[in-house]
């Protein structure tokens, strides 16, 4: 009766079922806690932060570390506490036991309920990249023009309460058409790209640059007045036009926040309109050279 009591013996090993019902309500909870979580979560990392922590915390375990296999960033390693490994330890000696959730110890009796919150978190990292795909541009990488307005909006709501001066220039490119009909449109990418290299790497901390179009790109400048506007794309442009003979040039317009417009669409429609006057007198000096 005692033995019956305490477990069963089976096969000379004894079964514990309390532990494990207990064991198994605790993975259950977990699971429906987690579910609920990822729903709101800040990011896709930090749930996976998370769900490592919980984890660690449940099962009173030493370690756990997930590996995501993601079709499109290929494996990745998240640590519990997203502390760094060990000094001694190879990355690629963690990735090598594969995707899943590893811990320390195994969780032999828990599998399902561990490959269960794997799933989650693959789900969580998934998610973040959608995320990131839908704000930025897949050929250049800057943002596209949807996640470009949404820091757009931020600044103007800043500008306006604190009275915070910006610039939104709207770049065009010169001479793209020509490279896209002479070598086709590999090689108009290659310029795109090269453009948005640039901008990235010669921006200041807190400008923003994106491709909003086809050929035009916006920045968002940190800037007191337009003074100071022409340093700053000289800079950006570096010598020499794009392309590999340089041909492509970019013409560009500004509006200033919050003295000239307050709101998106306004902030828009007057760098496009002082886009299209420097295009004008651009052509016009093209015109007065050729004759």
């Amino acid at each position: 009766m005692t033995d019956l009591l305490r477990g069963e013996h089976n096969g000379g090993t004894v079964t514990d079922h309390g532990r494990e019902a207990t064991s198994a309500s605790r993975g259950r909870a977990l699971m429906t806690d987690l579910v609920n979580e990822l729903a709101t979560a800040p990011s896709g990392v930090a749930f996976i932060a998370t769900c490592l922590d919980r984890v660690i915390e449940t099962w009173n375990l030493l370690e756990a570390r997930a590996v995501i296999n993601d079709p499109v960033l290929g494996l990745q390693l998240f640590n519990a506490g997203r502390r760094p490994l060990e000094l001694d330890e190879m990355p690629s000696t963690v990735l090598a036991r594969g995707a899943g959730i590893h811990t320390e110890p195994t969780m032999l009796d828990e599998a399902d309920d561990i490959d269960a919150i794997s799933k989650l978190c693959e789900v969580a990292l998934r998610l973040d990249r959608l995320h990131y795909e839908s704000l930025h541009d897949p050929l250049t990488g800057l943002y596209n023009r949807r996640g470009f307005d949404e820091h757009l909006s931020a600044a103007i709501s800043r500008s306006v309460r604190y009275g915070w001066s910006f610039g939104l220039v709207i770049i065009d490119l010169d001479g793209f058409k020509a490279i896209n009909d002479r070598i086709g449109h590999q090689g108009g990418d290659a310029v795109l790209r090269q453009v948005g290299e640039q901008l990235r790497q010669g921006l200041r901390s807190g400008d923003i640059a994106a491709r909003v179009g086809g050929d035009e790109f916006a920045l968002l400048l940190h800037i007191e007045g337009p003074s100071s506007l022409e340093a700053i794309l000289d800079r950006l442009h570096g010598n020499g036009g794009f392309g590999a003979a340089g041909e492509v040039a970019w013409t560009a317009g500004l509006a200033m926040c919050p003295d000239e417009a307050a709101s998106v669409d306004d902030l828009y429609r007057v760098a496009d309109q002082r886009l299209y006057e420097a295009k004008a007198v651009g052509n016009d000096h093209s015109s007065a050279k050729a004759h």
